[in-house]
């Protein structure tokens, strides 16, 4: 099947881009949204594997040509893409690899340097800064839609009831009640200004030199969009917790206001992993995301 997967994609790379010489092929096919190819040990490739990223792929490749030079970290330019087609297996982009690994959670909290940990808060709350105050009118030229509001919120709320309560323990699904009902009937946690954030910024998609032990990249602009700042500032506490975070103000004070939203935002991610798992056939996903409610 991998090998299947991976002629397959080779063939839509080729058909599009024929002067494109491939010699070595690497797949993961562990994305919830997306396979990755690594082609010639230099590019990534992403091909959509659900529906919803097929949809979302021209918007991030629209986003990123146009975030280029704006941004101090590295983030993918993509040279190659197919974006025609909504199709599953059909609409991809490619870019350069960036040279990096991810800053997984256990990777962060063994670095012993107190200044080495505050600058890499300096660096992802920096990025955030500049990401968030882009002039999404000005600089991206499609009309983005605007998510992580209250409708969206309830609708999530009411498929996890729907469908994740019946796997849950009791005491679990009263604190998930709980938790959803508390952020929804607060309208003051809405007072936001809609920016331009990455949607999913976690471990996996902050890449950094384990020798200079810095920052050096980020990737997966998938979810990006017009949203809530701090679904983005949620990323960075349920990675590399409070002190972190804590760290961020300096140099992005509206995070410690935004740090009650944070906290709702945190308490959702499994859930809608869980979420995605069960409503796309991905086990893997509703396991995982289940872990702490069985």
């Amino acid at each position: 099947m991998v090998m299947d997967s991976i002629s397959f994609y080779a063939q839509q790379i080729k058909k599009h881009y024929p002067d494109l010489e491939i010699e070595t092929i690497i797949l993961n096919q562990q994305g919830q949204y997306n396979d990755v190819l690594v082609i010639n040990h230099a590019w990534v490739f992403r091909f959509a594997k659900v529906p919803v990223a097929a949809r979302t792929l021209r918007q991030e490749v629209v986003i990123l040509q146009n975030l280029q030079d704006r941004i101090s970290l590295t983030i993918p330019n993509p040279i190659y893409y197919y974006i025609e087609k909504d199709a599953v297996g059909e609409a991809f982009m490619g870019y350069k690899m960036i040279p990096g690994k991810p800053l997984w959670t256990d990777d962060f909290q063994n670095i012993s340097d107190l200044e080495i940990r505050k600058g890499i808060a300096v660096q992802l709350s920096g990025f955030l800064n500049e990401l968030h105050h882009i002039p999404v009118h000005e600089v991206i030229p499609i009309e983005l839609p605007w998510a992580d509001t209250r409708k969206e919120w309830v609708n999530i709320y009411e498929r996890i009831q729907a469908k994740l309560y019946a796997y849950m323990r009791p005491d679990a699904r009263q604190q998930v009640s709980k938790h959803f009902e508390d952020f929804l009937d607060n309208p003051d946690l809405y007072k936001f200004e809609p920016v331009l954030r990455h949607g999913d910024f976690g471990t996996n998609n902050i890449l950094y030199d384990p020798w200079n032990l810095s920052v050096v990249g980020i990737i997966d602009f998938g979810g990006t969009g017009l949203g809530d700042p701090a679904i983005d500032f949620a990323g960075l506490l349920i990675s590399y917790g409070e002190t972190l975070y804590e760290q961020c103000y300096a140099v992005y004070p509206e995070m410690e206001q935004a740090l009650k939203r944070a906290r709702f935002y945190c308490g959702t991610f499994a859930l809608e992993e869980a979420l995605f798992g069960i409503e796309n056939g991905d086990q893997t996903a509703f396991q995982n995301g289940m872990v702490k409610y069985v």
